[in-house]
């Protein structure tokens, strides 16, 4: 197969499309992705291209990239290339290579939309059907994993042998095979929409679908796995492939971090830039079309401004252990957690620091489980060890309990308004007084960025506990932030 791309700019190619009228030129120019959507899929180039779409299309068009995770703004045309014009091309120009495709989509129904456009395009383009001869095929009735009518709207046996078969999140995708064909091209499109991130059960589901059902498909030598999305959260999985070295990545944002416009055409000055960010609101513009997580009401904290320690104090130079505690005295799945969060208070040059212990409790407790666990952390801890927990409703006979085991309990006065709580506790955080460890609390953090967004916060209230309660000890604020 060929791999290297014209030499001539999209652009210049765009601008110009005398090409069209002769068949060995247009032959030509097919046997690349880029050339390929010039010829056959003009009327999805209605305007001049973005500086990135060269790269975007050679980096799909290459057989030899095997791995690829696409981020890229909302209206970038990712989807139109890499979930439509390629699976197109691939199976007309190259059904040997690629004899069995499935583009995924995040739902049945979208699943559905992008195999119905593919069909549109074999059966109702003209120069495809000059070019390539009567291509579409049939629907097949020989696989019965769905219903018939379900199955045939997602399901293509093309005359040349090539299937394409849709799928949605979730789906079974390993064991599927085309006659003697594993998947040779698998297309993940949004795999992931904002109200799933939100759960980090729904997260680690999605991850485990990818590298437990989608990957082990493919075929090991030859096949390929395109992943396009959005980054919707600092955990989903498009951020979580970013940290994957097996993966090339590519990311478009709309804005530059130099602040120039990556898409001129579509967005020719500022006040275009201005009018979409209007349109959809300030945080939805900045997450998907800057690529920035943000949450809906604004980060109270961000990961750049946590505090790190190497190790913990010594037990002679911890002055007291506080546990944070937020109690959901139930067991049943759809239940918040019971949440402890400790710190060890310390010392350095009079300045206060509060070290928070990694692998903090997040677990659904009855009553007694609940109170002993807090007894095992006590006598973890030793010496002076103070428990802050809310004081609200059933939590009272939680509180009442523990002090009769012994246990010195600061009752904490919960407000509803979470939200100001977090900000007087992330003062200390900011400023450095509040310590995490390098590894231990990534789940704790992770609800710590996402407030707001995650569905659970119950470490980030045991942790505000803690630090408004080891406040009310007597912990003078530093004098650098009185100004905050």
């Amino acid at each position: 197969m060929e791999t290297k791309q014209t030499q001539q700019p999209l652009q210049s190619w765009w601008q110009n499309n005398s090409f069209l009228d002769d068949y060995e030129t247009r032959r030509k120019m097919a046997r690349t992705l880029k050339g390929f959507c010039l010829v056959y899929l003009p009327h999805y180039l209605k305007i001049a291209p973005a500086d990135f779409h060269s790269e975007l299309l050679d980096v799909l068009g290459d057989p030899n990239e095997m791995m690829i995770e696409i981020l890229g703004f909302r209206g970038s045309a990712k989807s139109t290339f890499g979930s439509l014009a390629l699976p197109i091309w691939a199976a007309l120009e190259y059904p040997k290579l690629y004899p069995f495709i499935i583009p995924v989509a995040d739902t049945g129904l979208q699943a559905g939309t992008n195999i119905a456009n593919i069909k549109n395009e074999l059966e109702d383009n003209a120069l495809i059907k000059q070019d390539y001869g009567e291509i579409k095929g049939a629907f097949v009735e020989d696989w019965t994993l769905e219903s018939e009518e379900e199955w045939q709207a997602k399901n293509m046996l093309l005359s040349n042998g090539v299937r394409i078969l849709a799928r949605s999140r979730g789906q079974k995708v390993r064991g599927l095979r085309h006659r003697e064909h594993r998947p040779k091209l698998v297309i993940v499109d949004d795999p992931e929409d904002l109200e799933w991130v939100r759960n980090k059960d729904n997260r680690d589901k999605t991850e485990r679908w990818l590298r437990g059902e989608v990957i082990p498909a493919i075929d090991e030598r030859e096949g390929r796995l395109i992943v396009i999305g959005n980054q919707l959260h600092t955990d989903a999985l498009m951020s979580r492939l970013k940290k994957d070295k097996t993966f090339k990545h590519l990311e478009y944002p709309l804005v530059r971090e130099d602040g120039s416009c990556s898409w001129k055409a579509k967005y020719p000055n500022q006040e275009a830039l201005d009018l979409q960010r209007d349109k959809v609101g300030v945080n939805a513009y900045l997450r998907e079309y800057c690529l920035k997580v943000v949450p809906d009401e604004g980060q109270e904290v961000k990961p750049e401004e946590i505090h790190y320690y190497d190790a913990l104090p010594k037990i002679a130079e911890i002055a007291m252990v506080g546990t944070g505690i937020d109690y959901a005295i139930s067991k049943k799945e759809t239940a918040d957690y019971t949440s402890m969060v400790s710190g060890a208070l310390s010392f350095e040059n009079e300045r206060p620091h509060v070290d928070i212990y990694p692998n903090a409790i997040n677990e659904r407790f009855d009553m007694q489980e609940t109170v002993n666990s807090a007894l095992a952390l006590h006598q973890s801890f030793g010496g002076n060890h103070i428990i802050f927990a809310e004081e609200v409703a059933y939590q009272k006979a939680a509180n009442d309990e523990m002090e009769r085991k012994g246990l010195a309990v600061e009752r904490m006065q919960a407000t509803h308004d979470k939200r100001a709580r977090l900000r007087v506790a992330a003062i200390y955080i900011k400023n450095g007084t509040v310590r995490f460890p390098r590894a231990g609390c990534e789940d704790l953090l992770l609800q710590l960025f996402g407030f707001g967004v995650e569905e659970h916060d119950d470490l980030v209230d045991a942790l505000v506990y803690l630090i408004l309660g080891l406040v009310n000890q007597g912990i003078q604020m530093p004098e650098e932030i009185i100004a905050i």
